[in-house]
């Protein structure tokens, strides 16, 4: 007998494509399992690995081994005149058909439930009308609300979590652009990222009465995407779908899942999915949300932002929100690296500048488009033009918080601080978890001279995040107000001030600052420009101009706070008003002229058509 056939009699050939069907089956469901209970990616490799080192091992217990009315015996201990091998090949040969039913049955099981969720198509009608119903609850007790909280990143590759967050901005955006929805802000839900705390607790929290969550697991050009819908009240599910896709078509799947939420929550929404999105070559989308991630994390990954960005409008020169997003990261990034990386990038502003004008040629509409090229004209004190191009990126994106922040700077940094006070109002009731809006609201209220407000800012700001630079800056700057000198001593041994300052020399600063009618030397002056409003605290006004003076001709108007209040008594500030220098610096940042246009503010009024006083 030949080999081949020694096999076939032995049912080698038929455990060998039994195993193969069963295992691939197994494997099937508990793929299915494992998805639904959100287990780690290295449990499947288990199972995988375990059934791949299972099947040698059949294939040589199937030649070695035979089955016998007494049990398994090794295959040389049978009298070959008894075997029952045929008998036993006959009831392999059923269970083969079996298995296979199933692994058929499964298969199209499968299929049906892709076709029946394809982009843009409704949901199971059973589903739809169960969702229905439990959501009637929800839309009859009042607004609809909603929190889109970060898709957890289920690859095996941590560095894919850019990607899972960028999956989660894009769905939360396109729910934001529906009005009668009303969507929790992206920093108030990232800040619940990596916490294992109940829905229902975070919706009281949110204020909201529904949370989307879900999973992204990526393997190479493959994504699968698991969203559920949950009631906040009771942690009730209202809706849940899977999606298999390859990467080329993220764009539908975002549109799919935000038009199925719309429909669940009964709402005419209108979404075009089929036209609401371009286009985007995968490996541009993917850099662009790497590089989104780095830039709205600030620090010094904003030069890796730049690169990404740069890398990303290679591949597409035409995609609009990455030219739009290199411009704001070269907007920032001064006061984020050192002066040597700085000098090795260029002029970050003209570059800003090109950016935003290569953004809105592609997609003059593209509301962060006209952000940038507001707060480029802010740099150039183009006050006017500035605060036109704000308004009209918030008319395209009304509850952009990013946005907010840079027009209620701009409206501070005018002196209109009661206009500035009211889109900070709405920026933290939409975003209250983000430090650098904290930072904004302390600087508000502090220029309005309600300490007690700001002080609750900052404390909320540092336990947001206590070795952000503003965190640092407010504490050091109340601690002198207190004249707690030895507390700031204490403080600055505990942070890191990165490049902005030593700490000796910030402690040989906090000496001078015992006694400012000395004069500091040049180490205490370049400590003093990190935080000017020290020099302008110690009441030293004549040192605080010429700080700003040495500051950056685009940044120069963000003082003008501190000629609001510069935290003095009434005297003392009246004499820093009325200084020669603060009319110059007022001309320097050309907002005489803007405020004639706009209005004065209440601590200067103008001299005929061409002069003007501050009191």
């Amino acid at each position: 007998m030949s080999f081949f056939d020694e096999l076939k009699r032995r049912n080698v050939f038929r455990v060998a494509i039994g195993y193969v069907i069963t295992a691939w089956l197994l494997l099937q469901v508990v793929d299915l399992v494992l998805e639904n209970i959100n287990a780690p990616d290295w449990v499947m490799q288990v199972f995988m690995l375990a059934l791949a080192i299972g099947f040698p091992l059949a294939i040589f217990f199937a030649w070695a081994f035979e089955m016998t009315p007494e049990g398994v015996k090794r295959e040389s201990e049978v009298d070959r005149s008894q075997s029952i091998a045929p008998q036993t090949g006959q009831k392999l040969n059923r269970t083969i058909i079996l298995v296979l039913v199933m692994a058929v049955a499964f298969l199209l099981y499968k299929q049906l439930g892709m076709q029946t969720h394809t982009p843009g198509e409704a949901t199971d009608a059973v589903q739809a009308n169960t969702t229905t119903s439990n959501l009637q609850e929800v839309a009859e007790t009042g607004p609809v609300t909603i929190a889109v909280l970060p898709f957890v990143n289920m690859s095996s590759d941590p560095e894919q979590e850019y990607f899972s967050d960028g999956i989660t901005e894009e769905i939360l955006n396109r729910l934001a652009k529906i009005r009668e929805l009303q969507v929790a802000a992206r920093t108030s839900v990232f800040s619940f990222k990596g916490q294992n705390q109940d829905v229902r607790k975070i919706g009281e929290m949110l204020g909201v009465g529904t949370i989307l969550e879900g999973s992204v697991r990526r393997d190479g050009e493959q994504v699968r995407i698991t969203a559920q819908l949950i009631r906040t009240s009771d942690g009730f599910h209202l809706w849940s779908e899977t999606y298999d896709r390859k990467l080329e078509n993220i764009f539908a799947i975002q549109d799919d899942i935000a038009s199925q939420i719309s429909t669940a929550l009964e709402i005419s929404l209108g979404i075009n999915t089929s036209g609401s999105a371009k286009p985007v070559d995968p490996k541009v989308y993917d850099l662009f949300l790497r590089a989104r991630a780095l830039h709205r994390n600030r620090g010094e990954g904003l030069l890796e932002a730049v690169n990404l960005f740069r890398q990303a409008l290679e591949i597409d020169p035409d995609y609009a929100p990455a030219w739009a997003g290199l411009a704001h990261s070269y907007s920032v990034i001064t006061f984020y690296i050192s002066p040597q990386e700085l000098a090795n990038i260029g002029d970050p502003f003209e570059l800003s500048r090109a950016a935003t004008q290569q953004a809105l040629s592609l997609d003059p509409e593209l509301a962060t488009a006209l952000h940038a090229m507001a707060n480029n004209l802010l740099d150039e004190l183009e006050w006017a033009q500035a605060q036109d191009y704000y308004e009209r990126a918030l008319l395209l994106d009304p509850d952009s918080t990013d946005i907010m922040e840079d027009y209620g700077n701009m409206l501070l940094y005018s002196l209109q601080v009661d206009k500035a006070l009211k889109v900070r109002d709405r920026m933290i009731d939409l975003d209250p978890f983000v430090p650098l809006f904290q930072q904004v609201s302390a600087d508000m209220y502090d220029t309005a001279g309600d300490y007690e407000k700001r002080d609750e800012s900052i404390r909320t700001l540092v336990s947001i995040d206590p070795e952000i630079v503003f965190s640092i800056t407010w504490t050091l700057q109340r601690l002198f107000e207190n004249r707690q000198f030895e507390e700031m001593h204490r403080y600055v041994d505990e942070v890191d001030l990165k490049h902005w300052a030593t700490t000796d020399a910030m402690h040989r600063t906090i000496e001078w600052l015992r006694d400012p009618q000395q004069d500091p030397d040049d180490e205490i002056v370049t400590t003093l420009l990190w935080v000017p409003a020290l020099a302008m605290l110690a009441n030293r006004p004549d040192i605080f101009f010429d700080l700003i003076s040495d500051t950056r001709d685009t940044t120069r108007y963000t003082y003008t706070t501190e000629i609001y209040n510069p935290g003095l008594s009434a005297e003392e500030t009246r004499v820093v008003r009325e200084l020669p220098q603060t009319k110059a610096f007022l001309k320097d940042v050309r907002l005489p002229g803007y405020w004639r246009m706009v209005g004065w503010p209440d601590i200067c009024s103008p001299i005929g058509e061409d002069d003007f006083e501050c009191h």
